[in-house]
């Protein structure tokens, strides 16, 4: 059964252009717009007095006073975490050390994956927030267990939730190199431990991805790719953290090895830049956490575009360096920190986003899933300006109203 909706300005995102400099009109734009929403996908978008006479009869949902929008696509969170680390937020701004670090939250997460229904009922109201506020797929990682019962714990959940009615849809990314657990004395023995006994199992349990923190202190360029490299026999795909706190020739290995997107980057090269372009890599810039961290130094996001490439923008939504869940805080961020256009902005939090993922989402084409958001916003020029509540008057995912 059809249904159509209808709002003051409708944006496809459907034509095939280049994000640098992209405008509303030629991501296509309908003033006094309508998407039809039948079988779960879009089958038709334009002008209301243009809609087809066979849906003229059809349900009709009114948003006179929105701008509908793709729904956004969030291309890296790691929303699977038990515990709060404000402590280590309230010594950052005293200019302390952090008191908890990321071990706590593995401990934290341990011991309340003992209870697996109890975990994941503190988890589902965090999903749930995200996708009142437009995030239609989110891309979910592991890695705040760091053994293998539970990583495999937490990709069983994943899976049993990820086209859930009232959440994003998720996509599975296994993260078991986020960090050296107590267990292990040296990141060698513990990547041998991932390759011998996760990886193996990961795609059985729901992993699309695998993804490493290759940084100084964590992994080594040298272990995150033998890791990524058993990661692609056992069939997964690839996307890396790279460079993010400082320059450690991250970003050059993930893109010989030639995964599908590299994330945070605020460190690197240029050299580093024009691979990353030349072989279609996405960069996923994470600005809520440059901001929540007063890093020093931003990804190149604009000499990225200005080459032809492709930047998505993700929360990297965690516990202990960006506890923001709000793709529509993200976009504002990115405007402000990157010189962004609203387009851009927008392009980066679907398109490109769903690109990174090489998933089929971020546009409203005929024949893609129907998940789109409605924006209180009188025009799509003002998506990043507002910032700091919740813009979305309705979210839907596969058509139906999903918040």
């Amino acid at each position: 059964m059809a249904v159509v909706v209808r709002a003051k300005t409708v944006v496809t995102n459907a034509p095939d252009v280049a994000q640098c400099g992209v405008t509303f009109d030629a991501l296509e734009m309908f003033a006094d717009g309508a998407i039809v929403c039948e079988n779960d996908a879009v089958a038709w978008t334009g002008r209301i007095d243009h809609l087809p006479e066979a849906y003229r009869g059809a349900e009709l949902q009114e948003f006179g006073d929105c701008v509908i929008v793709p729904g956004f696509v969030d291309a890296h969170s790691h929303p699977l975490f038990a515990g709060d680390r404000e402590p280590d937020f309230a010594a950052r701004l005293r200019g302390e050390k952090p008191p908890l670090g990321m071990l706590y939250t593995v401990e934290q997460t341990r011991n309340a994956l003992d209870h697996p229904v109890q975990f994941w009922k503190h988890v589902e109201p965090r999903l749930r927030m995200m996708a009142a506020h437009g995030t239609t797929t989110l891309e979910t990682k592991t890695g705040y267990a760091l053994h293998k019962p539970g990583e495999v714990e937490l990709l069983d959940l994943i899976a049993q939730h990820n086209d859930e009615s009232g959440l994003p849809h998720l996509v599975a990314t296994f993260l078991g190199a986020h960090a050296l657990p107590p267990e292990f004395l040296n990141e060698v023995d513990y990547v041998d431990y991932l390759i011998d006994q996760c990886l193996p199992v990961a795609k059985a349990h729901g992993a699309v991805y695998a993804d490493a923190f290759c940084e100084l202190g964590f992994f080594s360029p040298e272990q995150t790719r033998r890791y990524l490299v058993s990661a692609r026999e056992h069939g997964l795909r690839l996307r890396v953290h790279c460079d993010e706190m400082s320059f450690g020739a991250a970003a050059e290995m993930a893109v010989q090895l030639g995964v599908d997107a590299v994330d945070h980057c605020n460190y690197i090269r240029e050299a580093d830049v024009r691979e990353i372009v030349e072989r279609k890599i996405v960069l996923v810039a994470c600005p809520a956490t440059i901001a929540y961290l007063d890093l020093p130094q931003r990804a190149p996001v604009r000499e990225v575009l200005k080459r032809g490439g492709t930047v998505a923008f993700a929360s990297d939504y965690n516990p202990g360096t960006s506890p923001c869940f709000n793709l529509q805080t993200v976009a504002y961020f990115a405007r402000k920190l990157f010189g962004l256009s609203a387009a851009e902005a927008l392009y980066g939090t679907t398109r490109a986003a769903a690109q990174s993922l090489r998933i089929d989402a971020g546009t409203l084409r005929p024949g893609a899933s129907a998940d789109f958001v409605a924006l209180r916003i009188a025009s799509p020029d003002e998506f990043g300006w507002q910032f700091g509540g919740n813009l979305a008057a309705a979210v839907f995912r596969k058509g139906l109203r999903a918040a």
